[in-house]
């Protein structure tokens, strides 16, 4: 009878567990043709000025222009995972809901322009002084993020330091 019993209680605990709810992953963001820009213009001081883009399949495209360490153009590759997270760090900060831009009423400072293309559609968000002018501080983290894992250090920094000279013509 204990062997019965033990075998009931058996099956039963199988049962339970086989029409238990599965976890399912999170979600991953739509990376149907994504490109990530990042532009870092000049301001009246020697502020880097450069564009680096990264496309879904982890093409990094990076352009220099002044006051970084490696002028003209340079390609690089990160993994997709990488490329994913970023995607979904976008949708953390609600990046398609913010305004195109945030402007400080102020000069000297640089441009930043941040812009995301998905499924066929781009959204762009300016940033002059943005953080002052009622920009979430998530999308500086934001652009900083996209350097990091563009590696984009690699060509703006000389001996991890910013360029402060002019590029020589």
């Amino acid at each position: 009878m204990n062997a019965r019993r033990f075998f009931v209680a058996f099956l039963g605990a199988v049962a339970l567990i086989a029409c238990a709810p599965v976890a399912t992953p999170a979600e991953t963001p739509s990376m149907s043709n994504v490109e990530i820009r990042l532009t870092r213009g000049v301001c009246f001081g020697s502020c880097p000025d450069y564009t680096v883009t990264v496309n879904s399949d982890g093409q990094v495209r990076y352009e220099g222009r002044r006051f970084v360490n490696v002028v003209g153009e340079r390609t690089a590759t990160i993994s997709r995972d990488d490329v994913v997270a970023l995607v979904a760090r976008f949708d953390e900060v609600g990046f398609n809901n913010l305004r195109d831009a945030y402007r400080a009423p102020v000069s000297d400072l640089p441009t930043y322009t941040v812009a995301l293309t998905r499924n066929g559609q781009t959204k762009t968000v300016v940033d002059f002084g943005g953080v002052d002018a009622g920009m979430p501080r998530e999308i500086r983290d934001l652009q900083r993020e996209i350097d990091r894992v563009a590696g984009t250090a690699q060509w703006v920094l000389r001996d991890g330091q910013p360029v402060r000279e002019r590029p020589e013509p």
